[in-house]
């Protein structure tokens, strides 16, 4: 396979429903949580979580998705109960722990007996299967996605403890305010440090094979991005790599 280049890498994929309604509720979520802390409203901290599960239940929602309906009835009385007690933004602060959670979930439970690991699925949807076949990729695939679920795992229980922290709950140093910021913004940087370094280290480690430039797999990435969040999303066992 040319190094330049990547499967899908010339053609962009439509967006399917389900990426357009949570690509829409994030914007909406985030205009909302800037409303809300511009007018220091926590009844807007706490819609703009509504709105964000909304946008992620969405598909199953429209399905209608028992379990679905459960889990945005019980957010929209978490967040009708936080704001009526002036606790909307706890909410919020518990976004970033609980999206976490929900990646490392989807990670570690690919790497059950019968299902492919989540990076070998990655791999095949953006340099095609046939790459997966090349040396030392599979075990490659499975160790990473053991590390993203590793990582996000750890992050997830710390950004909990930080969001608890804003509260009174927990030890009282992880409610300053470099706390906070790194519950909503350096986490975030960590998540970007981990995919850059990967992709260093990957180059390294697989130094045999021929590696797409850095600003090629960036491309592929947001193209690709409804189809890995498929393939992320399907927990149907499968041969594993």
């Amino acid at each position: 396979m040319s190094a330049a280049s990547l499967p899908g890498s010339g053609t962009i994929t439509p967006t399917p429903r389900r990426g357009r309604a949570l690509l829409g509720a994030i914007v909406l979520y985030i205009v909302l949580v800037l409303l809300a802390a511009q007018l220091e409203r926590d009844d807007l901290a706490a819609l703009a979580v509504v709105v964000l599960a909304g946008g992620a239940l969405a598909p199953a929602l429209c399905r209608g998705a028992r379990r679905a309906w459960w889990a945005f009835a019980a957010t929209a009385l978490a967040a009708v109960a936080a704001a009526w007690h002036g606790m909307g933004w706890l909410l919020v602060d518990a976004v970033p722990a609980l999206i976490n959670g929900a990646l490392c979930l989807l990670f570690a439970r690919s790497l059950r007996r019968g299902r492919a690991p989540l990076i070998a699925r990655f791999i095949a949807i953006l340099e095609g299967p046939q790459r997966l076949a090349e040396p030392r990729v599979a075990t490659y695939a499975r160790g990473l996605t053991a590390c993203w679920a590793l990582v996000l795992g750890a992050q997830a229980a710390l950004l909990g403890a930080i969001a608890l922290a804003q509260v009174g709950i927990g030890p009282a140093a992880l409610g300053a305010a470099a706390w906070r910021a790194y519950l909503h913004v350096g986490s975030g940087v960590v998540v970007g440090a981990l995919l850059a370094g990967e992709y260093g280290y990957r180059r390294w480690h697989l130094r045999g094979l021929a590696h797409p430039a850095l600003a090629t797999f960036l491309v592929a990435i947001v193209r690709q991005w409804p189809a890995l969040l498929r393939s992320a999303l399907d927990d149907t066992p499968r041969d594993a790599p």
